[in-house]
């Protein structure tokens, strides 16, 4: 985890921990069983895992809590999510930020999450095994723009940048670049400075095509795949 993740995390902390634990927290008797509420009210926030936290994540503001609710839990929730293997995906954790119109929230608390989301997918081009698609596409459906994304994507071979570089290409590439796919979440805008970022990329490869030939023969046929890729778009 990158430096600037952790600090980004524990100024959710800081910015959410006015919002107190509820133990009277309401939730839809057909969905929140007494065993799920247990589970969240018998730890403090700091150690609740993964397994605590999944049910409540999922129906958070829906049919359990409110918005205040879950701004209590945020911090947690959003530092499991980034740092450990959380069960509920992604696009179902930060969607409620969107059901729960964040854009009204404080300067102060939509900044905190802002910097915490650009920390997270900066982190994730670093240290991810491989691109992380699903991070990518909803990052981006809530700052509403790809060029802070692209920006912030500091491509070396001295982490998993570049790696993750080359399963873009390898792996979504060609559907990203499907328009008629609304359900990705990029725009034809979006979708152009993707292509001319990802062109402007083809010196880099050609350099990491030579650094990796000698030493990962296998990850050297992938470069030269992507090479292709951008080539046979341009």
């Amino acid at each position: 985890m990158t430096d600037e993740l952790k600090i980004a995390i524990e100024r959710l902390y800081d910015t959410f921990s006015s919002y107190p634990f509820n133990e009277k927290m309401e939730g839809c008797p057909c969905c929140v069983s007494s065993t799920d509420k247990e589970k969240i009210h018998t730890k403090p926030l700091r150690q609740l895992d993964g397994d605590d936290l999944s049910r409540y994540a999922f129906k958070a503001i829906t049919t359990w809590g409110n918005t205040n609710d879950f701004k209590h839990y945020l911090p947690r929730i959003f530092e499991l999510l980034s740092t450990t293997d959380f069960i509920v995906d992604t696009f179902v954790v930060l969607g409620k930020l969107k059901y729960a119109n964040w854009e009204t929230w404080s300067t102060e608390e939509q900044k905190a999450i802002n910097d915490f989301l650009m920390a997270w997918w900066i982190d994730s081009t670093k240290h991810k095994d491989s691109f992380d698609h699903e991070v990518f596409i909803e990052i981006y459906k809530l700052f509403g723009a790809i060029n802070p994304l692209l920006d912030n994507w500091h491509i070396t071979f001295d982490n998993n940048s570049f790696k993750n570089l080359i399963d873009l290409l390898d792996s979504y590439y060609y559907e990203l670049m499907k328009t008629s796919r609304k359900s990705e979440g990029l725009d034809q805008a979006s979708i152009d400075i993707l292509q001319m970022w990802v062109i402007n990329k083809k010196e880099l490869l050609e350099q990491g095509f030579f650094y990796y030939e000698t030493i990962d023969n296998e990850f050297a046929e992938r470069i030269s795949d992507a090479l292709y890729i951008i080539e046979r778009r341009n």
